[in-house]
């Protein structure tokens, strides 16, 4: 698999997301004080869109109700998300944001 650009360091400052679409994928791509991270975008509870979240640390909650998701593996942390969603390899090239899909 390739890494592919999706945005640029300035395009997310620390404690933001942006959403990304990417081979097919809709994703979140969170800025957690300098360390980049991306996981699928769609909360397992109700579909929420997780980059609208508030960024906690290596966390996010999602907008709708509340669930956790950590953000290096997409597990989820707490109820009301029945399961994890996806986390991708995150590379800086730059000021390249490259993620592996």
């Amino acid at each position: 698999m390739a890494f592919t650009k999706v945005a640029t360091t300035q395009e997310i400052p620390p404690g933001k997301a942006k959403q990304v679409k990417v081979a097919g994928r809709t994703l979140a791509v969170f800025n957690a004080d300098g360390t980049f991270y991306a996981i699928d975008d769609t909360c397992t509870h109700r579909g929420a869109p997780l980059h609208e979240g508030d960024c906690e640390g290596a966390e996010v909650i999602c907008p709708w109700h509340g669930a956790r998701f950590d953000l290096a593996t997409g597990q989820n942390l707490s109820p009301p998300a029945p399961k994890g969603v996806s986390a991708y390899k995150v590379q800086v090239v730059g000021d390249e944001v490259q993620v592996e899909v």
